[in-house]
């Protein structure tokens, strides 16, 4: 469950860490308010769980009420990956020099947390390359791990004396809160060592959900995530064009690594699950059909308990409906044979390896 930015931050501050004075508005009129309350520049940030906010026009900072209600109508009307905000999070501006990059990660495989920073933050962190990447023992944090780090980053001062609690506090709302990501994108430096957390980013672990009641009432549920849920689907929207569909976590996973490597960025998560039916495969395929910012669909199927032939009819349903994304598809396993026949001279295009699927998917 991933947290608006309004709510995560709400979260930081019952943990200590500091963000900047903000307002959640839903209206223009609020907007305006805020700004006449705060007396100083105040940024617009649109309420959205897609990724891109900036790049897409979804943040904008403004310094008159004239601009605060031009602008905070534009971002509200503002589809950003087929997503409509929430409301707006009218914030105080903050000055500063510089931007870093923190986060605690969770790593399922070594059943731990990780805690990553970097000197340089802000849209382009992905293609940072010196990063502090360090495992989080599994007592938690001590002080002597927070300074290693903070000196790791070149902090002095008094950004090191306000980095190390920080950390200390991500940490430990992480591990409390039970989180996949908790992040901090970008971590302002002022002129004086003041740090500030400008964005902040939750993920709420799905599975962990039940021991934290607190959660429930935050946001309304996702429609594709609750669609998902009633189908019996494993699902996570995330921020690619790809939708990826499969039959049991690994390769579904194994499939969103292909994806990254190749350069392409995947729409979604979805597991059919063992043994999927035609009915199963139809309901797949049209939710990831109508997800938002999906422009074509990867299936990787390996047929074991599934039939492949199921899949091949399921696929043929669904293309009969018309206005289908483009479809890329590896059929594995029993009756394979028989199911690409079933999709002989339909748009499906098929391959015999996911790879090859996942190449094709990418290059779209």
């Amino acid at each position: 469950m991933r947290l608006f930015e309004y709510q995560a931050k709400d979260l930081f501050r019952n943990y200590g860490i500091p963000v900047p004075k903000s307002t959640f508005v839903k209206e223009a009129s609020g907007a305006v308010a805020a700004l006449e309350d705060s007396k100083s520049p105040v940024a617009l940030k649109s309420q959205v769980l897609a990724g891109g906010r900036g790049k897409a026009g979804g943040i904008s900072v403004v310094a008159t009420p004239g601009q605060a209600a031009a602008e905070a109508k534009r971002i509200l009307e503002l589809s950003i990956g087929g997503e409509k905000p929430s409301g707006l999070l009218v914030e105080e501006a903050f000055e500063h020099e510089r931007e870093m990059y923190l986060s605690i990660t969770l790593d399922r495989g070594e059943r731990s947390f990780v805690a990553i920073g970097t000197a340089a933050g802000g849209i382009e962190v992905e293609s940072t390359t010196e990063k502090i990447v360090r495992r989080v023992p599994l007592e938690g944090i001590a002080r002597p791990f927070a300074e290693e780090v903070a000196n790791l980053l070149n902090l002095q001062g008094r950004e090191a004396d306000e980095f190390v609690p920080i950390l200390l506090s991500l940490e430990r709302l992480s591990r409390e809160k039970e989180c996949e990501l908790a992040e901090i994108n970008p971590l302002a430096a002022g002129r004086d060592g003041t740090l500030m957390a400008l964005d902040a980013k939750v993920i709420i672990d799905d599975n962990a959900l039940f021991r934290h009641p607190e959660f429930s009432k935050l946001h309304p549920e996702d429609e594709f995530e609750g669609e998902a849920s009633r189908q019996g689907f494993a699902f996570v929207r995330l921020d690619g064009d790809i939708a990826v569909v499969g039959n049991g976590a690994g390769l579904v996973l194994s499939t969103l690594d292909l994806v990254g490597d190749a350069g392409g960025r995947p729409a979604c998560f979805l597991d059919l699950g063992g043994g999927a039916q035609q009915d199963r495969i139809e309901a797949a395929l049209r939710l990831a059909n109508r997800l938002p910012g999906a422009s074509r669909i990867l299936v990787n199927i390996y047929g074991g308990i599934t039939k492949t032939t199921d899949v091949a009819v399921g696929i043929k349903t669904v293309l009969s409906e018309g206005a289908v994304k483009p479809l890329f598809a590896r059929i594995s396993g029993a009756d394979e044979e028989e199911a690409r026949r079933l999709l002989e001279g339909s748009p499906v295009r098929l391959f015999s390896s996911a790879p090859e699927a996942v190449e094709a998917a990418v290059e779209g």
